[in-house]
């Protein structure tokens, strides 16, 4: 059996591992050590980052941003001093092509396989298998990973070399932050027209204007009296739409939709905190 290492195991990173214990011994590693108490009770064993970088030869990474990504694998006291040649590390950090090209020219000296791989879906369909792993690597890589990969989600897709899983995982969060936004203002209008929101809702989604938000987020989690936690924190959304604004500014490409909606979740952030939960936000909009 293999054994596997996993840095990292917060909301998604707890998500993903949860694929893979079951098949291969785990060995995961978090700041907060109450974070895997899950895993460890499903066979996991928690071990400090020198064990996991002597013992797995292949590390999957899930931190909070990009420059934990580089702390971790180039800061003096990281890990990448520890990893044997051969090792492959998955990163599956939102993070940014920029930092992945920098942790791919160090890592390559040291004979070390660094592949971005970032998922996108939410915790729920990550548990479920169904989210969607982008991978950024060249084919060769791709090939050593996929079948790994596979098990924790049927939808894998090689986007094409290092940093284009990174990329289009920007891509995509950005889109869902507009789509929320938009979701959020036409919806109220629908009801402020004087039709009920699940019938606004059901019409939408059977119609060209639907999106995630009107899909799951209204249906499943916005419905009836008190709103559900959907999990990922107004935060973690603004730290999102500022790397994909980064990356457009970096290429000379103009996002202002994205600029605008950056704005809407920095206000967000004033009236209801960092730590808001998204469905917070869209239930409560418009009170007051």
């Amino acid at each position: 059996m293999d054994t596997i290492g996993f840095i990292g195991v917060g909301a998604m990173g707890s998500s993903i591992a949860s694929r893979i214990v079951a098949g291969h011994q785990l060995l995961v590693n978090d700041s907060n050590p109450e974070a895997a108490a899950d895993l460890v009770a499903a066979g996991a064993r928690f071990a400090t980052l020198a064990e996991i970088a002597e013992e797995c030869r292949t590390i999957f990474l899930c931190l909070p941003g990009p420059a934990q990504v580089k702390e971790l694998l180039l800061g003096p006291d990281g890990l990448g001093e520890e990893l044997v040649p051969g090792t492959v590390i998955i990163d599956t950090t939102t993070s940014t092509p920029t930092v992945d090209a920098e942790v791919l020219a160090e890592l390559k000296g040291r004979a070390v396989t660094y592949v971005d791989s970032p998922i996108a879906g939410g915790v729920r369909r990550t548990r479920e298998g169904t989210a969607t792993l982008m991978v950024g690597a060249d084919p060769d890589v791709f090939a050593r990973v996929e079948k790994l990969l596979s098990e924790v989600t049927t939808e894998v897709v090689n986007v094409g070399p290092t940093g284009a899983g990174h990329a289009m995982k920007l891509v995509n969060n950005l889109l869902n932050a507009c789509n929320r936004f938009a979701a959020l203002e036409t919806i109220r209008l629908g009801v402020a027209a004087g039709m009920k929101q699940e019938v606004v809702v059901d019409v939408i989604n059977k119609s060209s204007g639907r999106n995630y938000a009107t899909e799951y987020t209204y249906p499943q989690l916005l419905s009836g009296d008190a709103y559900k936690p959907q999990g990922f924190t107004l935060e973690l959304m603004l730290k999102d739409i500022r790397l994909a604004t980064e990356l457009a500014e970096s290429l000379g490409h103009q996002t202002p939709v994205g600029k605008l909606v950056q704005g809407f979740t920095e206000f967000a952030i004033e009236r209801f905190g960092p730590s808001a939960d998204q469905s917070q936000m869209m239930a409560e909009w418009y009170e007051n």
